[in-house]
């Protein structure tokens, strides 16, 4: 079953998470864009929001990270995996700690971090969570939950296409099945990877620099700051790339669209004529 196959599984919530990053998100974003501020503008709702787009936007991020340490294991070290202690250490437990991380500590840091609440009046936007005040904690926040698995996201795929090219040379024509389904998993993933590097790679050296070397970076140079917009993309785009890098998961919508399709036949109405 398509559902049961462990190389599925983070496709499977990085599509989740982006339906949800879609729906309870992205149109407040847009709306915000449209309308030129913020709305509602309430403690509750900004609160809310951050939560929600950060924890979408760190869940997607840390998922992305994970599947591609992972998929280092199911191309190389697959046997590992038919063991089941070993499979919950190495494969259930680090996706379940992607998705439980994020909301534990946006809702305790956004939530429930002590300070006076900032006004609501006369500002345009959402004023940021008062943690981020904190230099030492803001700072730690983005270098793990954003800079970290970007790292990891690059590195890991640099070496898994390094290490899929020099088994290529290894393996005998016979064994063609093998290197068959080493490039099926290394492109399955790569993909989703590329548009996350592509997408955060920049806004992240440039967040990167104004911490610690150009604090006035968007003063100084004002077109960088639609750097930032590239993220927007990336969980609107994801989908669809999810769907074409894995055919099966495409292939089992279309069966189900047919068979609900099929099942909405016009019956023809028999009309009886009255006998005289």
């Amino acid at each position: 079953m398509i559902n049961k196959a462990l190389q599925n599984h983070v496709v499977f919530l990085l599509i989740i998470v982006s339906l949800l990053y879609t729906t309870l998100d992205l149109p407040f974003t847009l709306n915000s864009q449209r309308i030129g501020y913020d709305y509602p503008q309430t403690v509750s709702f900004c609160r809310w929001w951050y939560w929600i787009d950060w924890t979408l936007l760190v869940n997607s991020l840390y998922l992305t990270a994970i599947g591609s340490i992972q998929r280092h294991i199911l191309i190389f070290h697959n046997h590992l995996l038919q063991i089941n202690r070993i499979r919950l250490k190495l494969h259930y437990i680090p996706l379940l700690f992607s998705i439980i991380y994020p909301a534990t500590f946006y809702l305790i840091t956004i939530y429930f971090y002590p300070c006076e609440m900032p006004t609501y009046d006369y500002v345009q936007y959402c004023p940021y969570p008062c943690y981020c005040d904190n230099l030492i904690l803001y700072t730690i926040d983005y270098m793990i939950n954003t800079v970290f698995p970007v790292v990891i996201i690059i590195i890991a795929n640099i070496l898994l296409v390094c290490r899929v090219i020099h088994s290529m040379k290894k393996i005998r024509r016979n064994h063609f099945d093998i290197w068959k389904r080493q490039k099926k998993l290394t492109l399955q993933l790569l993909s989703i990877s590329l548009l996350y590097i592509i997408g955060w790679g920049p806004v992240t050296v440039v967040s990167v620099i104004q911490m610690f070397f150009m604090p006035n970076i968007y003063d100084d140079i004002p077109d960088i700051y639609y750097v930032t917009f590239s993220i927007y993309f990336i969980c609107t785009i994801q989908s669809f790339i999810s769907l074409f890098a894995l055919p099966e998961l495409l292939n089992f919508i279309k069966k189900k669209l047919k068979q609900i399709l099929s099942k909405e036949t016009v019956t023809p109405v028999q009309t009886i004529l009255p006998t005289r």
